[in-house]
């Protein structure tokens, strides 16, 4: 039988083996922010090359929408104009890098959902544990869940234009309390 010490090193090992090669099989990007196009999409300057970047796992309220503003200030005060790393997953239908942003030690898009600027994503979603920052700040009434019209932004882009969304922001609220 092993020893805990010795066992606990080679959970260790085999972690940073796995995250390594993880890690060096995805694409990162770092660069300068040159502008925030939205609470989850930036342009970024590398080398002589310019990227658009949608932050992965969250979507953040449309321009045209309750906190759309809020959300791409709240971006802008975190990033921009400054040197930021991607760690790119995808790339969607529009040519965007689709990946999660980072600014030193920051995981920014976590800290938009935390912030209430954001909503998860579930349909992209890598991290579960994302929705315990959502929770929590829906529970906690920060950012966007202190609204009562707050309207998740794949529902507002399919039904934009419609003044009603009483019924979607009671569903969300009922799915995300009955997930507790």
């Amino acid at each position: 039988m092993l020893k805990p010490i010795l066992l606990k090193k080679m959970v260790l090992l085999v972690s940073v083996f796995f995250w390594t090669c993880l890690s060096v099989s995805a694409e990162t990007l770092e660069g300068i922010v040159l502008r925030v196009v939205d609470g989850d999409t930036l342009t970024i300057q590398v080398g002589n090359a310019s990227h658009r970047i949608r932050l992965s796992e969250i979507d953040t309220p449309e321009m045209d929408q309750h906190w759309g503003d809020e959300a791409k200030a709240a971006l802008v005060a975190k990033v921009n104009g400054a040197v930021i790393k991607v760690t790119v997953v995808d790339t969607d239908r529009y040519g965007r890098k689709v990946g999660k942003v980072w600014l030193d030690e920051r995981d920014i898009n976590r800290e938009l959902v935390r912030e209430g600027h954001a909503w998860v994503y579930e349909d992209y979603l890598f991290d579960d544990s994302l929705l315990e920052e959502q929770a929590a700040a829906i529970a906690a009434n920060v950012g966007l869940w202190h609204l009562p019209e707050a309207v998740a932004p794949r529902r507002w882009r399919t039904r934009c234009g419609t003044l009603d969304f009483s019924d979607d922001v009671k569903d969300w609220k009922a799915f995300t309390d009955a997930r507790k």
